[in-house]
Parts: structure tokens; C-alpha cells; sequence
């Protein structure tokens, strides 16, 4: 239990300290604003949206995050707000992650009908540590195998480590099939290190450019097909200090229900891992029901990485809903 539990304490320390690399929605297809916060604009739409993933870690601790966001469209004044909310922690071994920020996006149109949606993003993060979770040597009577409740270690100790976050983003879009993006989080770099510790580490700013194409696979109304069949294509290139993710996601949409692979390669300094999805999702009238079944890839990428169920539900709340999900094109 003691190797077990200073296992996943270092394997924290290293992600969040050494590392400082994101925590990744593997149904960025679906709610890419968790990424690039100036999708909340996409086709100036009110929504509201929650996801939840539920993995397993090799070390025996249940790791969950949880999304939420929100947006609404001012198309009056030509601008979106954004509000997301973000939840990571490691049940049995006390690290908690949890932020809030809230982006604003204005409106520009361009020539040949695109549209423009650069922002901005304030949050603020906190970092919680309860070591006091944690079984140390001295606390374990090798001839008893009882455990002590006193230890002498110096880290056990709760520590919160908040900080304020700023980004910025932009999106290009035209209403056919085509989009691009760019984003960057944690423009001040903020401190993330305890107060207590003689070394200071800074989050790393994180770039990421995103691209979408989504081609109309049953444009003569072949009758093999539903009506409106469409397949979408979406890419992401992520990068933080000496790590880069590359997200790629192919999604099938045959009227109201999708289905779509995802491959996930993170090369972090000298290690490289990989992981597959299988997605699926269910649109009726004004909301949308999905899910994303996630595996580690090779022998190495087993060690690390779990198997995950990432689940997801967003609302369309916006005016003229049902014009807007009539065809299910993104689109549209």
C-alpha cells in the first residue's frame, strides 16, 4: 500500500509540477470550447453543457474529471460571453484541481461570408494537496504490519496553491464547412508551487491550433443513407513547454445519431503515448446525448494510462433552435 500510494503522489507531482501538462477532453469534437473557449461563438448559439469522464488508475486510486460550461449570444451587440467550469481529483489520494473562467468573443465578418470570434479569458485555479492521505515508512510495523497514525515526514500537510489564469483565442468560421482556430491559456504563466517550497514552478502557457472540415457524404440523396449524412474531420495540435498533443477525430453523422474514432498522441520530453476513442452521440430536438470509450495503445501507454468513459449532454437553448438543428450539420 505504501509503494502504491508514493507511486501516485510523485506521478502527481511530476504531471503537475515538472510537467504542468493539461488535463485533456477527449470529446474535444464535441465541446471544443474546453479547449479553445472561442468556439462558445460557433454559430452564435445558447447552450448550456455538461461532461464527466470516470477512469481507473493502475495505482488503485479512482481519477474523474468534470466540465461544465455555458454560453449566450448578445447578436445585438455582435458578442458571446463564456463561462466554464473544471473539475479534477484523485478520490483516494488527495489532489484536487478545480478553476472557473468566464471569456468574452466578439464578432467580425469578413469577406466571402466568414466570420471572425477573437477573445479573451480571465479565471481564476486552485490546486489542493492532502498528504495527510498518503502511508509513509515509519508509519508501518514491519514485524505487525500495523499502521501508525504519527509520521515524522515533513510534506504531510494540506497545501492550496490558487492563482489568477488569462488567455486569449480566436476562431474563423464560414457557414459550409470549414473552420479554424487558435488559442492560448495561461498567458501570465502563474506560480503553481507551494509558498513553502524554495523553487518556484510556473504553469507552462499552453498553444493549441484546431482545424474542422466537415464534408456532406450524401449530397444526391443516395438512399443507402439518411437524409443528411455527414462526415466531419477535426484536428488539434496542442503545445505546453517540451510537450506536444496531437488530436485527430473522425466523426460520421447519419441524421440524428454519430459514430467516430479518435487517436491521441502525447509526446511528453522522451516518452511518447498514445490512446484510441470510440464515440458515439444522439441528438433529439434541443439536446445532445454522447459518449467517449477511451484506451491506452501499446505496451508502455498501459502502464500510465487507463481505460476511460468520458460522458457528455449539452442543451441548445438558443432562438431559433429548431431551424439551426433541422439538417444536423454543424453548419447549418
Amino acid at each position: 500500500m505504501k509503494y502504491n500510494n508514493l507511486l501516485t503522489f510523485l506521478f502527481i507531482i511530476l504531471s503537475v509540477g515538472t510537467y504542468a501538462q493539461e488535463k485533456y477532453v477527449h470529446n474535444l469534437s464535441k465541446v471544443p470550447a474546453s479547449l479553445n473557449p472561442s468556439f462558445h461563438a460557433f454559430k452564435d448559439k445558447t447552450r448550456v453543457g455538461v461532461l464527466a469522464e470516470f477512469a481507473g488508475q493502475n495505482q488503485g486510486a479512482q481519477s474523474q474529471h468534470k466540465y461544465a460550461f455555458g454560453s449566450t449570444a448578445f447578436e445585438e451587440y455582435n458578442f458571446q460571453l463564456g463561462v466554464d467550469l473544471f473539475n479534477n481529483n484523485l478520490n483516494n489520494e488527495g489532489f484536487k484541481y478545480t478553476s472557473a473562467a468566464i471569456s468574452y468573443m466578439y464578432r467580425l465578418k469578413l469577406p466571402n461570408d466568414w466570420l471572425l470570434y477573437p477573445g479573451i479569458t480571465a479565471g481564476y485555479s486552485n490546486y489542493r494537496y492532502n498528504f495527510n492521505n498518503l502511508t509513509f515508512q515509519d508509519q508501518i510495523n514491519i514485524f505487525t504490519g500495523q499502521i501508525s497514525a504519527n509520521t515524522i515526514d515533513p510534506i504531510t500537510a494540506s497545501e492550496n496553491v490558487g492563482y489568477l489564469d488569462m488567455g486569449a483565442s480566436v476562431l474563423m468560421h464560414n457557414d459550409i464547412n470549414m473552420l479554424f482556430g487558435l488559442s492560448m491559456k495561461h498567458l501570465n504563466q502563474p506560480r503553481i508551487s507551494s509558498k513553502q517550497s524554495d523553487n518556484n514552478v510556473n504553469l507552462n502557457m499552453l498553444v493549441s491550433g484546431q482545424f474542422g472540415y466537415e464534408l456532406d457524404i450524401n449530397k444526391y440523396g443516395q438512399a443507402k443513407l439518411p437524409e443528411y449524412s455527414y462526415l466531419y474531420l477535426f484536428n488539434a495540435i496542442s503545445v505546453q513547454g517540451p510537450n506536444t498533443r496531437l488530436d485527430f477525430y473522425q466523426d460520421v453523422t447519419l441524421g440524428n445519431f454519430s459514430i467516430g474514432i479518435n487517436e491521441h498522441v502525447n509526446f511528453m520530453e522522451d516518452i511518447t503515448f498514445t490512446e484510441v476513442g470510440f464515440a458515439t452521440s444522439l441528438t433529439l430536438e434541443t439536446f445532445e446525448f454522447g459518449l467517449n470509450y477511451r484506451l491506452p495503445f501499446g505496451a508502455e501507454a498501459k502502464q500510465f494510462i487507463p481505460n476511460s468513459l468520458e460522458l457528455f449532454l449539452v442543451f441548445d437553448i438558443s432562438r431559433f433552435k429548431e431551424r439551426r438543428r433541422s439538417n444536423y450539420s454543424k453548419f447549418y
